[in-house]
């Protein structure tokens, strides 16, 4: 079954799956009855959100996992095959929402974002180490939102320093975006953020100061160095674009 793009690129739905493009952002599963075992799905995009068809006989885990309400916690403690076969979930706002799989220059940009990483937290003395897909949730657990970075650094038991690879899609998205900053920001142990920019060697530095206010920093240019206070680490923008060709 086709169906019309809400505004641009497209997508489609092939026995029961979304084939998506680069634009889309996520698929909000909506809560359904089990006794139906439908998954309805809800595709969100610039344009604002489009209910598409439901695919009947898709079995009752994704249904039984959407009708009820879920907390922070209890959405990081179970497994995300639960809420069906999306590459990543979120939790946001009480809605479960879908994440397609990145595009090859998001993935290039994190591989080697993460190769930066490893190569200088080994061994570090403070239990710092890198991650990649684990969750974040504010400080109130009970609040339904848990975000997933593409990466983070977690020192000890909490996060210090969070990563998103931005795609020109998510750019053009800056409400969606600054909503995922402040749950970030509000998620206990988070010192600095950084949003990558997919098209461009630059990046978004938003780091905590004393007094708990934000600041901001743009830091531009394969030549330029991206400097973690946090966790004392400089990173040269070079490296994190080293798999990928700049125009």
């Amino acid at each position: 079954v086709a169906a019309k793009p809400m505004t641009k690129g497209a997508f489609r739905i092939e026995d029961g799956r979304i084939d998506s493009a680069e634009w889309l952002p996520g698929l909000v599963i909506a809560r359904t009855p089990p006794r139906r075992y439908r998954e309805t799905r809800v595709c969100v995009g610039p344009g604002g959100r489009k209910r598409l068809p439901s695919a009947p006989g898709i079995m009752g885990t994704t249904a039984r996992a959407m009708d009820r309400d879920w907390t922070a916690d209890e959405f990081l403690r179970t497994d995300q095959h639960a809420f069906g076969d999306a590459w990543r979930y979120e939790l946001v706002d009480g809605e479960i929402v879908a994440h397609a799989a990145p595009s090859p220059d998001h993935a290039a940009i994190l591989a080697g974002l993460t190769a930066a990483l490893g190569n200088r937290l080994r061994g570090n003395k403070n239990g710092c180490r890198p991650e990649a897909g684990s969750g974040a949730a504010p400080r109130q657990q009970q609040r339904p939102t848990a975000r997933i970075p593409d990466a983070t650094v977690r020192c000890g038991d909490l996060p210090r320093v969070v990563f998103d690879v931005v795609s020109p899609s998510e750019l053009r998205a800056w409400r969606a975006r600054n909503q995922r900053r402040r749950h970030l920001q509000d998620v206990e142990g988070v010192q600095e953020i950084v949003e990558i920019y997919q098209d461009e060697a630059s990046l978004h530095l938003y780091r905590r100061e004393d007094g708990g206010q934000w600041s901001f920093d743009a830091v531009d240019g394969l030549d330029a160095v991206l400097s973690l206070k946090s966790i004392g680490l400089d990173i040269p923008l070079s490296e994190i674009y080293e798999f990928v060709t700049m125009t």
